[in-house]
């Protein structure tokens, strides 16, 4: 179970026994909360729209991609917003899970035993957070010229 804010992956839980994963919604909230400040949007797969997390954001303010329930059609903004978040969960998101996968060799872990293995999936996750990190105070230190290369 991973959490992501602003394109950085950060691994909320990692078990080799099944968990069901949107039951961790309000674990995710709250760390999110702890380290970043209250969430204000949340995009997600379709798995956690269940009744009790959709109560929870809606008691939170938080404001879901989850699809509508009920005859109430959504208003234009709302309606603007959602997309916003469904297509950013869609590309960024997944982009970075793809990401993790390719170039950081996590599409298939080559070394035997759990503690191996986890340790593989934190160093893959890291090592892609740390180049995201370090491209981004790339940018913003190049001179506005250099930019458009």
């Amino acid at each position: 179970h991973v959490l992501q804010v602003d394109g950085l992956a950060f691994i909320d839980k990692l078990d080799f026994n099944a968990f069901n994963e949107c039951t961790r919604l309000k674990l995710s909230v709250a760390k999110h909360k702890r380290f970043f400040g209250p969430a204000k949007q949340l995009g997600a797969d379709r798995i956690y729209a269940t009744n009790k997390n959709r109560s929870f954001c809606t008691d939170h303010k938080i404001f879901t991609c989850f699809p509508k329930k009920g005859p109430r059609k959504h208003g234009k903004s709302e309606k603007i917003l959602r997309s916003e978040i469904s297509r950013q969960r869609a590309t960024v998101m997944e982009g970075v899970f793809g990401t993790h996968k390719e170039s950081y060799g996590l599409r298939k872990i080559r070394v035997k035993g759990e503690k191996r293995e986890k340790l593989m999936i934190f160093f893959g996750i890291m090592a892609a957070n740390a180049v995201k990190i370090a491209k981004r105070r790339a940018e913003k230190e190049s001179p506005p010229d250099q930019k458009a290369a």
